[in-house]
């Protein structure tokens, strides 16, 4: 498997959010930086970006007495495999009813449903 295979939870999205804008930050950074939104405790951030070192989805190294953590997935690769996942539980694996839904369900604006058909028709003269 690999990790972009990996579901990830709700919890790790929001450490892999500060890690993927910070490049590398120690886990009190971390928990500051989502005191606002999460209120976790540092030891709660701490633990949680341990178990991701042991899933691969984060790197850590020892910077003198502190660890510091780094993502080991790209956004774009846990991106393609949150989507992966989404399409096999909700549509069946199938293409076809995810696009569906997104060009008449998800209430798409005009613009965005032509994007939409650039990207899956590019051959089109219009979307040269």
């Amino acid at each position: 498997m690999t990790q972009s295979d990996r579901s990830l939870q709700a919890t790790e999205w929001d450490l892999l959010e500060v890690l993927w804008a910070a490049e590398r930050a120690t886990a009190r950074e971390v928990a500051d930086a989502l005191q606002a939104r999460r209120g976790w405790a540092y030891s709660t951030v701490k633990t949680m970006l341990d178990r991701m070192v042991k899933k691969e989805l984060v790197d850590a190294r020892r910077v003198g007495n502190v660890w510091e953590y780094a993502p080991a997935i790209a956004r774009d690769d846990a991106r393609r495999g949150a989507w992966r996942s989404f399409v096999e539980t909700v549509f069946g694996g199938a293409m076809t009813p995810a696009l569906h839904f997104l060009a008449n369900d998800a209430k798409l604006t005009k613009y965005q449903r032509q994007q939409l058909s650039r990207l899956l028709d590019p051959e089109e003269p219009d979307n040269v």
